[in-house]
């Protein structure tokens, strides 16, 4: 996906995400993405169901799932980590919440970097 592809659908993303009252995060990398979203459960799942439909997406899954008492990333609508290395992401997500990133969100970064060393130059999405 080039860059042009890339802000479109952050953007297209935002505005859903703004009308579902949803938050998170989209981290891309060689194509592929990591999706955190934040939200009401029905409305997390009924946005899981139409990524996992979406013929773009090569292997969509679910790596983490857990109730929280208040929004992470809750003045973010679809905030866009490009081509971060694991250390960046990190920093930058702790920067920019004012606080430790969770652990559970920690593991999902790790998780969708280390697939990069498994798996490269194959197109996945991974939803928490």
């Amino acid at each position: 996906m080039d860059r042009a592809g890339l802000f479109r659908l952050v953007y297209h993303a935002r505005v859903a995400n703004e009308q579902r009252g949803l938050s998170g995060f989209l981290l891309f990398e060689q194509n592929r993405f990591l999706q955190v979203l934040e939200g009401e459960a029905f409305t997390l799942l009924a946005t899981f169901e139409n990524i996992r439909r979406d013929v773009r997406h090569g292997e969509v899954r679910i790596i983490d799932e857990r109730s929280i008492a208040a929004p992470i990333f809750g003045a973010w609508r679809m905030r866009c980590f490009e081509n971060a290395r694991l250390a960046d992401a990190l920093e930058a997500i702790a920067r920019e919440t004012s606080g430790p990133v969770p652990r559970y969100i920690e593991a999902a970064i790790w998780t969708f970097f280390q697939a990069e060393q498994e798996r490269p130059m194959q197109k996945r999405v991974i939803g928490v």
